[in-house]
């Protein structure tokens, strides 16, 4: 356990845990010299190093039990509340920001912060006050920046590489000394100069932009997606000298995020398919319903067709059944055509596609339908701006019932529709008429 006194300690259980777990890690910073932080899940700091304590002038006893914001000024505020989110997620960062010391003194710093495997978070400060000019970079604490997981890139103010870090190296793969005073448009992919140009534009016109998606290649061709945060860096009479730019590596974070959505996507079109299949049934059970209840065969009709409409969504459907000399076809119902088409109420069965349909016993789909020669109803058809139609032939055994044409404006309606679900209704639909039909010969 870190040494603290033991009216400091955490009470929690959990908080007290999280110092346990990664004291070696803080005696390791102590004997650094970095400045650190450690909080809790809630952001409440469990402990802070004596660097710390001498860049705020605060004790440690008046920082325990603290946020972690408490002495930042309120744009600094804003800033780590948007990556506290990020450390719930389990993603690391680094971010500027500016502490305002007990005294009042405002301190510039370079934080990295990391979850910690028990909740918590690790905060590694850099104190950014003695930045003077960016060729002396190498300054800028070593022993952070080497082992940071991110790329830190110094440029001077015509975009020469100025500093290259062990992270910049392992990321995009070029070594410091292959780097160093060349422009930074080397890792730039060609495809995205006029992306990059628009966010130096930004840098220059705002001083900052943060956590900016985008890629940029590797010294082997490969394009890596990185996360890119840039600051305008100035000297003390505030002249303009650079950039400070900060890459980290979202290779696996957007697998992540993409696997998260094609899951999404998955379930998504698990819950549409459950819920089509239900109304499958439910039209289903109507139509049984009204077969065996007292609705006429034209009321009957007419469900099987608005029902077959809204589950094709199909732009119309028309009906017809065998006439007594098995010769005609005779309109019953209709949804979604003209007035004309009521006018049409007899179609001869010879030489038809439903006559096609019937021989195969299977549904049909006909594109172009307009200019099909079996089709009886072309300038009904041109009128209505059908294009594709589906006839789904009707019949008991050996004995043909009758047809339900479903008609389409553009084809692509009936690309997702399964043949093998429209040749089930219609066997659905050939008994229910066939039982309106016995039951009407019964009754006369």
């Amino acid at each position: 356990m870190v040494r603290i006194h033991e009216n400091l300690l955490p009470k929690k259980t959990e908080d007290r845990e999280i110092l346990n777990t990664i004291h070696h890690s803080l005696n390791l910073a102590d004997a650094m010299g970095g400045c650190l932080w450690l909080g809790n899940r809630d952001q409440i700091t469990l402990y802070v190093n004596s660097v710390y304590e001498k860049l705020s002038g605060y004790s440690l006893a008046e920082c325990i039990g603290q946020p972690a914001d408490f002495c930042f000024d309120e744009e600094s505020k804003k800033i780590i509340a948007e990556q506290h989110k990020l450390r719930t997620k389990g993603i690391s960062s680094s971010y500027e920001a500016t502490m305002v010391s007990k005294s009042g003194k405002r301190v510039p710093l370079l934080i990295s912060g990391s979850p910690t495997l028990t909740g918590g978070t690790i905060g590694i400060f850099l104190d950014l006050t003695d930045l003077k000019f960016l060729g002396r970079q190498e300054k800028i604490s070593q022993q952070v920046l080497k082992n940071s997981t991110e790329a830190f890139v110094v440029l001077n103010k015509n975009r020469k590489v100025k500093l290259w870090t062990a992270g910049a190296t392992k990321m995009l793969g070029y070594k410091e000394e292959e780097i160093l005073n060349k422009s930074i448009d080397i890792i730039i992919p060609p495809n995205l100069e006029n992306d990059n140009a628009s966010l130096v534009k930004e840098v220059d016109r705002k001083g900052h932009i943060r956590n900016v998606e985008t890629q940029r290649m590797h010294k082997n061709g490969e394009l890596v997606d990185v996360s890119v945060s840039v600051t305008k860096v100035t000297d003390d009479k505030k002249r303009f000298i650079g950039f400070l730019i900060i890459y980290r590596d979202i290779t696996q974070e957007k697998r992540t995020r993409n696997e998260l959505q094609k899951r999404f996507e998955t379930i998504q079109d698990a819950y549409k398919e459950l819920g089509l299949q239900k109304r499958q049934l439910d039209y289903i059970y109507e139509i049984i319903d009204a077969a065996v209840g007292s609705d006429s065969l034209e009321n009957l009709c007419k469900l099987i067709v608005s029902a077959l409409c809204l589950l094709t969504k199909c732009d119309g459907a028309v009906i017809r059944l065998v006439n007594g000399d098995h010769r005609t076809l005779k309109l019953k119902a209709c949804f979604g055509v003209t007035q004309k088409w009521l006018a049409k109420g007899q179609v001869k069965l010879e030489n038809s596609i439903a006559e096609d349909a019937f021989k195969r016993k299977r549904a049909i789909i006909i594109d172009n339908i307009d200019s099909n020669k079996k089709h009886q109803g072309g300038n009904l058809v041109k009128e209505n701006k059908f294009k594709t139609m589906i006839l789904i032939p009707l019949f008991i055994q050996d004995n043909l019932i009758g047809s339900i044409s479903l008609y389409a404006t553009t084809p692509t309606k009936f690309r997702l529709i399964e043949t093998s679900f429209l040749e089930k209704m219609g066997k659905q639909c050939s008994l229910a008429i066939c039982s309106k039909l016995k039951c009407q010969k019964h009754k006369e």
